[in-house]
């Protein structure tokens, strides 16, 4: 077993994925496949500066009734960058749609974190007839807030590469969440920060991330609130108690006055409260697609 597979299985307790490399336009999109070919399809999408892997440690409470889709969006883990930076919500939506089509995928249930989640909901509205539900972890609906984006992003506007390190034990080794998540898993720290980074040259590490999709207006969709309000499916929502800085309470305030039977699931933890907490994360998230897979057998 490689160093790789290793820390993978440390996560999920033994299952691995199977890779694939689609070809979407000029970019070749990386991504891990879990599970039966023939199980009800879950559509997994991390957040900004995250990987598919952000999504090993939930594996274990959705196999082996679902197949788990988890894609590196276009700047991200092992998928090319684009030559021109393009980080807009229509970019990553087109190349979820090429994902769904070029897999054959039936309708999936669509699971996503932060400016991932932003993205599956245009998805979703967009693209109605390749979603049958949603389900989104702390996101911020209402865009990117102009004081929080200044401190998370300003250093790095105009930047495309990361900082170098000398190898990869010093590049893992600087691996953060963002904002901070305390109570990670060792083994879930270890699996993310190695496959994180990757080497430019002898003496060479950095992360796998291009940083040009930190602008400072986001992915350029702003308030989506109407929007997620009006999917014509199931929605999720999970949250971090301890995210409140990041994701103010006012934007599911909102969305839940337009929309009163959205599912809102309180987590201990942060803005990465399903790492810190993937026992709990992982089964409210099961009982969900549970929940919409006994509805869509029941319309079929």
């Amino acid at each position: 077993m490689s160093d790789a597979d290793g820390l993978v299985a440390a996560v999920t307790g033994g299952p691995l994925p199977s890779h694939a490399a689609l070809r979407i336009g000029q970019l070749s999109l990386h991504c891990l496949l879990w599970g039966n070919a023939s199980a009800p399809p879950i559509l997994a999408v991390h957040g900004n500066g995250g990987h598919a892997h952000w999504w090993d440690a939930l594996v274990p409470y959705l196999l082996p009734t679902y197949r788990v889709i988890a894609p590196d969006l276009r700047g991200h883990g092992e998928s090319d960058w684009p030559a021109t930076p393009a980080y807009r919500i229509e970019d990553f939506s087109r190349d979820l749609v090429q994902l769904i089509e070029q897999l054959a995928l039936p309708p999936v249930i669509v699971v996503a974190h932060s400016m991932g989640a932003r993205a599956a909901a245009w998805f979703a509205a967009h693209h109605p007839q390749h979603v049958c539900a949603v389900a989104l972890l702390d996101t911020s609906i209402a865009g990117v807030d102009a004081a929080s984006a200044a401190r998370w992003r300003g250093k790095l506007v105009g930047q495309r590469q990361g900082p170098s390190y000398p190898d990869a034990a010093a590049a893992r080794a600087a691996f953060r969440f963002v904002p901070p998540e305390p109570g990670v898993d060792a083994a879930i720290v270890a699996d993310l920060a190695y496959h994180a980074v990757r080497q430019r040259r002898p003496g060479d590490w950095t992360f796998r991330f291009d940083r040009a999709v930190l602008s400072l207006d986001g992915d350029g969709a702003g308030d989506l609130t109407e929007l997620v309000a009006a999917l014509p499916c199931p929605l999720w929502i999970g949250r971090g108690s301890g995210s409140r800085e990041v994701i103010p309470r006012s934007t599911f305030d909102a969305l839940r006055a337009r929309r009163p039977d959205i599912v809102v699931h309180d987590f201990a933890g942060a803005h990465h409260f399903f790492l810190s907490h993937p026992q709990r994360a992982g089964r409210a998230l099961r009982a969900f697609a549970d929940q919409v897979s006994r509805l869509e057998r029941l319309r079929s």
